[in-house]
């Protein structure tokens, strides 16, 4: 398997204060600032329409606060950066006619605490667009813009819905190839066992491929089956995208440490785990070893398409040999 990379970009970068989350996750979004807390949803939307068409969307957004707030709705692009698919947000710039199509049903609205508002975006696709395009629909507080340095641009308890457009025509190209399948350990002694399947996008629109790791060991067949891209995260054109996935069903296995409700990390920044012996679970003791068969399915525009991986690895649990 080749290794490839995806060069980044410089353009306009837009900064998000208190902005917490990562491409394509079908959760909710939250930000925060002083008297200040919104919730978007949904998170993302996938629209498919056809050139000359007009298609719309409804975004909902939440004032947690407890203050009536004054928002307002903007309108930029994204891509990505780096290959885990956390978003890069930019500013509109020259040749960028896609943002003339979007107009909302309200600009500015008043949002009363713990009430949801829903502003719908209207999209009025051209018949001579094509392939995709990517918006990220913002909500702040009206007059919260400021400038924060050359070429940035900081928005302060912003949050973001993100909106795919793929507008459909015969020369769309849809490919995906696996650069990469492992497991991050060719020896464990416990579970969990991570895997990290990284994806390249050769087509010209986004995919979102997604499947199962099946979990061999010998003639048994399949002992587990472990989920990739369950939240059905998309991967731009000519973009790489790694999704981890983990087994953790096993006996014993080691978890995160927690204390005060959260995850504690050491002074490296890694998360400290803490083996559990839940002796109910005794009958997955792991051991010997196994092959992890991967295959995920992806939509080419006339079929689901399949792509496949294969690695293997051990668990020998050499402390209860002793």
């Amino acid at each position: 398997m080749s290794k490839l990379k995806t060069q980044i970009s410089k353009p306009f970068v837009i900064s998000f204060i208190f902005l917490a989350f990562s491409i394509f996750l079908p959760a909710r979004v939250q930000a925060q600032e002083a008297g200040l807390n919104l919730i978007s949803s949904p998170i993302p939307i996938s629209i498919i329409t056809q050139p000359g068409s007009t298609v719309s969307a409804d975004l909902k957004v939440k004032n947690g606060g407890t203050g009536i707030e004054t928002l307002q709705v903007g309108l930029m692009k994204f891509g990505v950066y780096g290959e885990e698919g956390k978003p890069k947000l930019m500013e509109r710039e020259k040749g960028d006619d896609f943002f003339d199509w979007v107009s909302f049903s309200e600009k500015t609205f008043d949002v009363a605490p713990n009430q949801w508002k829903t502003i719908t975006a209207k999209f009025n696709i051209p018949k001579s667009a094509s392939f995709g395009y990517y918006y990220a629909v913002t909500f702040s507080r009206a007059q919260n813009e400021k400038t924060s340095g050359p070429r940035q641009t900081a928005i302060v308890g912003a949050t973001a819905t993100l909106v795919l457009i793929e507008v459909r025509v015969p020369s769309a190209k849809r490919e995906v190839e696996v650069v990469e399948f492992s497991a991050d350990k060719k020896f464990y002694e416990f579970l969990p066992a991570a895997f990290t399947v990284k994806l390249k996008n050769k087509g010209n629109v986004h995919v979102a491929p997604r499947g199962n790791i099946f979990i061999d060991k010998g003639s048994k067949g399949d002992v587990a089956i472990v989920e990739v891209n369950p939240e059905k995260g998309s991967l731009l054109p000519d973009s790489n995208r790694i999704f981890t996935s983990r087994w953790t069903d096993g006996f014993p296995v080691y978890i995160p440490k927690v204390e005060n409700k959260k995850e504690v990390h050491d002074n490296k920044g890694n998360m400290v785990y803490n083996l559990k012996w839940d002796f109910s679970q005794a009958h997955k003791l792991r051991w010997g070893r196994y092959t992890a068969n991967m295959l995920l399915v992806y939509d080419d525009g006339k079929r689901d398409q399949a792509i496949e991986g294969r690695v293997t690895f051990w668990v020998v649990p050499w402390r209860l040999l002793l």
